[in-house]
């Protein structure tokens, strides 16, 4: 028996009364890597079914034969289904701001539950090209008070929820130092640091952001080390796309260096014109997009074509709006 298979294959059957026929699963495993037969999976949804230990039901009113779980079956797994989780991740997208708190509170600690079930990949109907008018409700006084802060380089005190053993609270936090405004699929994200000592950065959206008071003290500036530990709780646990990037940049740049490095260093390659080709063994993120396009000016991406034509396209887009 093969027991991962088998799992995957129940957590893909939806609940009662929505149905999925053996084809419609094989194409679902076949996009999750499992590439089965017909033949193998009827036998294994036939053995399961027989077991009687899954909930399992066949509809055999119509050809091919549909298969779902039966809603009053709880079994040994309290597990979230992939088709809840995704009505939870949708559900976060469109709640709006004049809902009490402990209700949004309580659907953001599902979301974050549903993510964690989906490791992190949003459905593609979720994306930003696919729902622009989507839109979080937010608070204008913690945005006006944040970019006070980012604006005069000021430290702040707030309250900022998080998600701990599955449960979501706001915390207290004395000085955070807020450092931009970033928008992602149509979420306003604030990046910050907090404390005086601590050395990572994060990135959480505004609406987790609430009391917001500024201090009479001035805030942190993250150092191009520290803004490599950015961490994005709507990415946090996301399987990560790893790359080989390679860069060209001068002997005597502080990436050559070593002061600034853009993952694991693979190799160095010495150039004729003074300046050398490093391989790095990195992470597809915004934040490296970022760190390699505030280096343009000296610093040229060589592979991957899509990260190189990603910051031609910013470059691009920054040459037509100072209309040179």
């Amino acid at each position: 028996m093969n027991s991962q298979r088998h799992l995957t294959i129940l957590e893909l059957i939806p609940y009662q009364p929505s149905s999925i026929s053996t084809s419609e699963l094989k194409s679902k495993l076949s996009n999750r890597g499992m590439v089965v037969s017909a033949r193998m999976l009827q036998r294994d949804l036939q053995a399961m079914f027989d077991s009687s230990s899954f909930g399992l039901e066949k509809d055999i009113r119509t050809k091919p034969y549909g298969w779902s779980i039966n809603a009053q079956w709880r079994g040994a797994s309290t597990r979230m289904s992939m088709e809840v989780a995704e009505h939870y991740l949708l559900l976060e997208q469109l709640l709006p701001h004049s809902l009490p708190s402990d209700i949004k509170q309580s659907v953001h600690v599902k979301a974050e539950q549903a993510l964690n079930r989906l490791n992190g990949q949003k459905p593609s109907w979720l994306d930003e090209d696919h729902h622009k008018h989507l839109k979080i409700n937010l608070d204008s006084k913690v945005v006006s008070q944040i970019e006070h802060a980012i604006k005069f380089k000021r430290a702040a005190s707030a309250n900022i929820c998080r998600v701990l053993y599955k449960e979501a609270h706001w915390l207290a936090f004395s000085e955070v130092s807020f450092f931009a405004l970033v928008e992602q699929t149509g979420v306003l994200m604030a990046q910050f640091m907090v404390g005086t000592l601590h050395d990572k950065c994060y990135q959480l959206p505004i609406y987790r952001i609430r009391n917001v008071q500024i201090l009479q003290k001035p805030s942190r500036t993250p150092s191009q080390t520290q803004l490599l530990t950015l961490r994005s709780a709507i990415n946090k646990g996301k399987s990560q796309h790893s790359i080989d990037l390679i860069v060209r940049v001068p002997e005597q740049s502080v990436v050559n260096l070593g002061f600034v490095q853009f993952g694991d260093i693979v190799t160095k390659q010495p150039q004729d014109d003074q300046s050398v080709l490093i391989t790095y063994k990195a992470q597809d993120t915004e934040q490296l997009t970022d760190a390699l396009l505030k280096s343009s000016n000296w610093l040229e991406v060589v592979e991957p074509l899509s990260i190189r034509n990603r910051i031609i396209a910013k470059l691009t887009a920054a040459l037509q709006n100072y209309r040179l």
